[in-house]
């Protein structure tokens, strides 16, 4: 992925050491370093769609520290706004069973990551930013964070930048009445939303069914609303259309990180122009590939196989704005500023 005409979208949030291992994990003496954010993962899949994406965090100064720039720098992962020091490099420990399902541990108070800004964020150039994306994650791990997680999205809305919003409700960091207040000092600067169900949005909103959830989302100003529900695929609404889609996995090794892939071939689809339709399909099917595959970060698809599975589904729509997106990595601002996509 080229960075050399600056990054089309700004994603602010945490990354982390990811250190796995099969259950039972207490009997396991080797275990497999990675590292996943849910804002990493978006811009990762962003970038292999050919949308370069900046990274706004911080790591340790410390070896982790060393390992997660350097595998960035391998992912294309544009560095520029990334910190070092304040804290140790956060992380978590992943034990995964034979069944696909997974339980985790963090260790991440104190990280450098969670000292992140409100000063950190004015240092950040919006010039010829498409998109700045957002998480709730990013809103639970600190105060600073929160305020910068706020400033980030205010000066996106000063600039006419539209701004993502994944609500990611974490109940390990705070509860959903926390989670909730946060949220809303975001929702009004948020164009696109992002949302689980049934319980992350019974958490922070008190609705379960995914219609619902859209029209709470709606009702708060969204332009979009989008609700993953895992193996029951996904719904999508704006203030005037709707759309439902099943998953299209063929089968589940790595559900972890399904949720931001989803939002990254969404997204992708959003920035091509693509209509509502149009996106859920991009994102379900990022995400069905994703969770093909184990680690919630180089398990994400590349483009072929992007191409591959859109072609076998017969979604010709999301050739078309694979298409777009092709032409866009080597095109003028004006250029994608008309591509227009329909569903």
């Amino acid at each position: 992925m080229s960075t050399a005409r600056g990054p089309s979208v700004i994603a602010a949030g945490e990354v982390m050491v990811e250190l796995a291992g099969p259950k039972p994990l207490a009997r396991v003496e080797t275990i497999k370093r990675s590292n996943s954010g849910d804002v990493l993962n978006v811009a990762v899949a962003l970038g292999r769609l050919g949308l370069p994406c900046a990274i706004l965090t911080k790591v340790g100064d410390d070896p982790f520290g060393d390992y997660l720039l350097e595998d960035w720098a391998g992912l294309g992962v544009d560095q520029r706004y990334v910190g070092r020091g304040c804290g140790p490099t956060g992380l978590y420990v992943a034990e995964h069973a034979a069944d696909a399902s997974y339980q985790i541990w963090y260790w991440r108070k104190g990280s450098a990551a969670s000292t992140i800004a409100p000063a950190d964020v004015d240092r950040v150039d919006l010039g010829g930013v498409r998109l700045v994306h957002l998480s709730g994650i990013s809103q639970a791990i600190s105060a600073s964070s929160r305020a910068a997680t706020r400033r980030l999205a205010a000066r996106a809305r000063e600039r006419g930048i539209p701004v993502s919003l994944d609500i990611n409700f974490r109940p390990q960091l705070w509860s959903g009445e926390e989670a909730a207040a946060a949220m809303h000092e975001v929702l009004p600067d948020a164009d696109f939303v992002f949302c689980g169900a049934p319980d992350e949005s019974l958490a922070v909103a008190g609705l379960g069914d995914p219609e619902d959830v859209a029209r709470y989302f709606l009702d708060q100003g969204a332009e979009v609303v989008a609700v993953t529900m895992a193996g029951d695929g996904a719904f999508a609404a704006t203030g005037d259309e709707t759309v439902r889609l099943p998953h299209v996995a063929r089968r589940i090794r790595g559900p972890q990180g399904a949720g931001d892939a989803f939002v990254g071939g969404f997204l992708a689809g959003r920035l091509a122009g693509a209509g509502l339709a149009t996106c859920a399909r991009f994102g379900t099917l990022v995400a069905g590939l994703k969770v093909e595959k184990p680690g919630p970060l180089h398990g994400l698809p590349q483009r072929p196989e992007i191409v591959a599975r859109a072609a076998e589904l017969g979604w010709d729509d999301v050739l078309r704005t694979l298409n777009v997106l092709e032409a866009d990595s080597g095109g003028s601002d004006a250029d994608r500023n008309a591509a227009e996509v329909t569903g």
